[in-house]
């Protein structure tokens, strides 16, 4: 699959098939994390994956209540270290390369802004010294969502100068 039919075909899946990931494909997640870039490469960030249903039960809680969370095959979960600069945005990139992944392997993902940081970092033990960038839910989708509408290119796009 070329990076642009995924870009064009991605959606935020809500609705999971009952399976857990293969580890084939749980490889190639994590891989596309690991090679994601960073800021000076300093590489400031974890990804905590979630497959244990208690534990991705805790999770729905943490994250506002979303049901659909404990049916994924994993949560992901993108943590950085807040001292280092950039580092959540490189917590966004890495994510951004899992959804690109995951898309080429026939999963789905959600983006999960929506969430209480505290819990979630009791939920997964996270230090206190580290922040929870974003969270995802990643698996066999059991739906295949309509494309949304698009503001056209000129829309969002300015030339030299903001207009």
């Amino acid at each position: 699959m070329e990076v642009s039919t995924a870009i064009a075909n991605r959606r935020s899946v809500r609705k999971y098939k009952p399976e857990q990931i293969s580890k084939a494909d749980m490889s190639k997640i994590l891989e596309a994390a690991r090679l994601s870039p960073s800021a000076r490469n300093d590489q400031a960030r974890k990804l905590i994956v979630i497959t244990d249903k208690k534990i991705k039960l805790e999770m729905v809680a943490a994250c506002k209540n979303q049901s659909f969370v404990k049916e994924c095959g994993a949560v992901l979960i993108a943590v950085h270290n807040p001292e280092k600069r950039w580092s959540a945005e490189d917590c966004v990139i890495m994510l951004d390369h899992i959804t690109l992944q995951a898309e080429e392997l026939g999963m789905g993902t959600c983006w999960i802004g929506a969430f209480e940081e505290d819990k979630v970092k009791e939920v997964a033990k996270i230090p206190a010294d580290m922040r929870v960038a974003l969270c995802m839910t990643i698996g066999y989708p059991d739906e295949s969502p309509a494309a949304r509408p698009r503001k056209d290119l000129d829309e969002i796009v300015c030339w030299e100068k903001y207009q």
